[in-house]
């Protein structure tokens, strides 16, 4: 075995760009950890992240100005189809008279008096009239008016009300229609079965107690 000279330790960790310690221990010492490494790699992620999220600000942004978008052309086109689709020209108007037909039809589902004699015309005595076919077990379980069934006809704004009625488990679905004037919506009578075609005994009451419908 054999060392070099103790006065050559020196010059020789020099050269060798090591320390005398690690020459007589024959071990590397352990390099330390630079920190300027580091921060720069924590910066570069920091700002991919925040690249990542700017990007997805500006797309979520894209997205919701092209459902705007899309909600005002429909609100433009489809009166314009309705117009000619379903009805006899073009009609500007089927928008607020399904909105109040719509909200008539909830009124109706509610058992709501106020909204029944804010949307319906001539409404006095139809509350009191469904509250005593609910009592019987007549319930209207759901109502509703649809846009496309909005139409102009013989210059009558025509709007038409789906009304699903319920009595002993046994479901009912009648549609009634009736013309929008003056902001209110007027319903005319059911269907009621002619004679030999049997239907419910309470159906001429429920027809005669929404039916506001005047012509004038």
């Amino acid at each position: 075995m054999c060392a070099p000279d103790i006065a050559l330790l020196e010059p020789l960790a020099q050269a060798l760009g090591i320390t005398v310690m690690e020459i007589i221990s024959g071990v590397r010492a352990e390099q330390p950890i630079h920190a300027e490494p580091i921060t720069s790699a924590v910066k570069e992620v920091l700002q991919y992240s925040e690249q990542e999220i700017a990007r997805k600000g500006k797309t979520m942004r894209k997205r919701s100005m092209l459902v705007v978008l899309g909600v005002c052309l429909a609100l433009l086109v489809l009166p314009m189809l309705n117009g000619v689709l379903f009805g006899d020209g073009f009609a500007w108007r089927c928008i607020p008279a399904w909105l109040c037909a719509r909200n008539s039809a909830q009124a109706l589902e509610d058992y709501d008096e106020e909204r029944i004699k804010r949307t319906i015309t001539r409404a006095d005595g139809v509350y009191e009239a469904l509250v005593e076919l609910k009592d019987q077990g007549v319930v209207i379980r759901d109502a509703r008016a649809r846009l496309s069934r909005t139409r102009l006809d013989d210059m009558f704004l025509f709007t038409e009300l789906e009304l699903t009625v319920q009595q002993d488990h046994i479901t009912y679905l009648f549609t009634c229609q009736g013309p929008w004037r003056k902001g209110q919506v007027e319903w005319m009578k059911f269907c009621v079965p002619r004679v030999g075609n049997v239907g419910p005994a309470w159906l001429p009451q429920l027809s005669e107690a929404i039916a506001t419908y005047e012509p004038g």
